[in-house]
């Protein structure tokens, strides 16, 4: 697949009304019946439906099934996107065994890729909403350290400068996990903060939970991959378990891909965070109780730039929808231009990667399935 294939390209939307469009016309292409979950009063940036779309593929019956979803973080979409239309104009669905089904669900935070946010309609990570809101929240001290920073960080470059050594610091003096597990597990004090996972379910959540019961009940074995973009090495894929390296999910997954290193929840090496409230764990959990399927779930991340720039990123992301209301357009559009750039590169050299190391995973995965015992 050369630079410059114009092919290429076209997988890569440039904006979620473009990229749904295209996910639509893939489906189409293929014969399959696309349900539409539309949100009920939020519209896009140009009045446009925000939509879940979610495709069945095989028997409703099948006990194996192969989820593929995007979006979780909104503009982070766009990669996870081009390889489901990739795998879809590949006549992958032809190779299913006949046990098996594949539900892809597209987008889970609209509003997010729309108006290029990680972020959801609420203004919370929904990665971060999928645990018991009835119960009492996990406390994260570190991130207390951390948030009067934020409030008084601007995004020019000496601001940002600025927190990255207020963070550097915070490493030095505590530790690098403590510093890092409070910019990324999750925290639930502060609603203009980082990773704040809100205190209510979501749109997203009680909607995919509404896909899960519809679809789920009958599995007995699934296998979840949430597409995501920021960790790992530029235009390569990083594989993320959200259980420990003694669970059966990790040695199924190291059979599944013997070649590639399944990362513990791991950002960087000696550290390993315990998230809260992820959407793969939430999911399973609902799976489980639902049905008493077995469920791996599995993150894979798109590498893009380097650590720091990464938790930089978070910063420019929090400031655009919490501290940007008296900056001037041009500041804005720049930061959001930034913003995008680091968790969708334009550089056609990374999308090729991600497409043709996406073209391998999707039949891995439907192999490794077919092949659990």
């Amino acid at each position: 697949m050369a630079d410059d294939d114009p092919a290429l390209a076209d997988y890569f939307a440039a904006s979620y009304q473009q990229g749904r469009q295209a996910f639509l016309a893939s489906c189409e292409r293929a014969g399959l019946v696309v349900e539409n979950h539309i949100h009920p009063s939020l519209k896009g940036p140009d009045g446009e439906d925000l939509s879940m779309d979610t495709v069945w593929i095989g028997r409703e019956s099948a006990q194996r099934v192969l989820i593929f979803s995007c979006g979780t973080h909104g503009l982070e979409a766009a990669a996870g996107s081009a390889t489901m239309r990739r795998w879809l104009d590949m006549d992958g669905p032809a190779t299913l065994p006949e046990d098996m089904a594949v539900l892809l669900v597209h987008a889970v935070n609209p509003y997010g890729w729309a108006w290029s946010r990680r972020g959801n309609e609420d203004g919370i990570d929904l990665n971060r909403n999928f645990l018991d809101h009835a119960s009492p929240y996990p406390a994260n001290p570190a991130y207390a350290d951390l948030h009067a920073l934020l409030l008084r960080t601007d995004v020019d470059e000496a601001g940002l400068n600025g927190f990255a050594d207020g963070f550097r610091a915070l490493a030095a003096s505590k530790g690098m996990n403590y510093a890092l597990t409070g910019i990324t597990s999750g925290q639930y004090d502060f609603a203009d903060g980082l990773s704040f996972g809100g205190h209510a379910a979501s749109w997203s959540r009680d909607t995919l939970y509404a896909i899960a019961r519809k679809y789920l009940g009958r599995a007995r074995k699934i296998l979840h991959i949430d597409w995501h973009t920021g960790i790992g090495a530029y235009g390569e894929a990083h594989f993320i378990l959200d259980e420990s390296k003694d669970s059966d999910a990790y040695h199924l997954l190291t059979d599944w891909w013997p070649g590639q290193a399944i990362h513990c929840d791991d950002i960087v090496d000696g550290v390993s965070i315990s998230y809260n409230g992820l959407f793969n764990v939430g999911l399973r959990q609902q799976v489980e109780a639902m049905a008493g399927a077995q469920v791996v779930s599995l993150t894979i991340e798109w590498g893009t730039y380097d650590i720091e720039m990464m938790l930089l990123a978070l910063v420019m992301d929090n400031w655009l929808v919490h501290r940007a209301g008296q900056a001037d357009t041009g500041k804005v559009d720049r930061v959001r231009a930034e913003l995008v750039e680091r968790f969708y590169p334009a550089a056609m050299n990374w999308r090729r990667n991600v497409l043709r190391a996406s073209e391998a995973i999707y039949p891995q995965a439907i192999e490794g399935l077919a092949g659990w015992d």
